[in-house]
């Protein structure tokens, strides 16, 4: 701005110079009250009029450099001016551009603002679901340390049956052996019951054709209770004259020494005779002896328990029921010799 004023000035003075005006000069300051310039006037000869041509072509000259000057001047002033003006548009163009950008930030600062509102709400509504997470998360952390017990107490729960399976197998590998052998034994069993049917039906037909008495003895092999007995040879019947116990049945040992049993009926089990008040030697009286037994076999005490029949003393009523030790009070021999041979 201060070099356009100077510029200004400059051209001023020079259009004053150039225009032919007369100058003035006072010796002494002008004032109102007591001083008036005149002007010069120049009057004179020709020499004055040849320095008055020189001093105009000095002028004129002078004039000259000074119009270039000034055009310079001009054409810098109006360059410098349309630079002024260009940088002021760009000002103008760049306050607008600011300003525009101060808005966008006022713009982005309130929702700046309202996004750190959010954030900060959006934080609050964090901070508690992470406090939910981790009470959770302790629960889940006690939960799992229960379930870890328990996975803990099912696994050597899961060894011991583990364990218990095997012995089970082991103990099926057993019991099919076992079921093996007695399929195996129920096949002989049933060849043996066949053959026992036919024998018993042979000694169907031997008993519609057999003839038993009291006074003799007559070969007949019944079936009897093995559990007590050391003799396995022949075998012999007769009647006692007993309703119970109406069949006396001998195994023999050897003609003098035979085991004694009793049964209802020839086809029935032959089963042995305890005594209650003695060791048996009036079992003999079942025989057709006179006398009692001269030897017994084996020691009654030690007879097994089970069904049969017993009496008390010789002469009475045979009766069936529970024999041998412990505690029945009737108890049996194995063998007797009772002074008769049989047959």
């Amino acid at each position: 701005m201060g070099v356009n004023v100077v510029t200004l000035i400059v051209v001023v003075t020079v259009l004053q110079l150039a225009s032919g005006q007369p100058t003035w000069s006072c010796p002494y300051p002008r004032t109102e009250e007591k001083c008036v310039c005149n002007p010069v006037i120049n009057c004179g000869d020709k020499q004055t009029e040849e320095t008055e041509d020189t001093q105009m072509d000095h002028l004129q000259t002078r004039l000259a450099q000074l119009q270039d000057t000034v055009d310079s001047l001009r054409n810098n002033t109006l360059t410098n001016l349309q630079e002024s003006v260009d940088s002021i548009r760009d000002n103008d163009l760049t306050l607008t551009h600011l300003q525009e950008t101060v808005d966008s930030l006022r713009a982005s600062a309130s929702q700046k603002d309202i996004l750190i509102a959010d954030l900060r709400e959006h934080n609050r509504n964090l901070t508690g679901q992470l406090a939910e997470s981790q009470e959770q998360k302790r629960n889940l952390t006690g939960q799992l340390a229960e379930s870890q017990a328990q996975v803990r107490n099912l696994t050597g729960q899961l060894a011991e049956a583990q364990a218990h399976v095997r012995n089970l197998t082991g103990q099926l590998a057993e019991a099919q052996a076992q079921n093996r052998n007695l399929t195996g034994q129920l096949a002989e069993a049933q060849a043996q019951n066949r053959n026992l049917t036919g024998q018993i039906a042979e000694s169907d037909d031997q008993v519609r054709n057999l003839t038993v008495s009291r006074d003799s003895w007559t070969e007949y092999d019944f079936v009897f209770e093995d559990n007590f007995n050391d003799c396995d040879g022949k075998q012999y019947v007769k009647l006692t004259g007993y309703s119970v116990g109406k069949y006396v049945g001998v195994v023999l040992c050897s003609a003098s020494r035979y085991k004694i049993f009793l049964s209802d009926d020839l086809e029935d089990m032959f089963r042995n005779v305890a005594d209650g008040n003695g060791s048996g030697h009036d079992h003999c009286e079942f025989l057709g002896a006179e006398n009692d037994a001269t030897a017994v076999g084996c020691n009654l005490w030690s007879s097994p328990n089970t069904e049969g029949y017993r009496r008390q003393d010789r002469g009475d009523e045979p009766e069936y029921g529970t024999i041998g030790r412990p505690g029945t009070g009737y108890y049996y021999h194995c063998w007797y010799e009772c002074g008769i041979d049989i047959p």
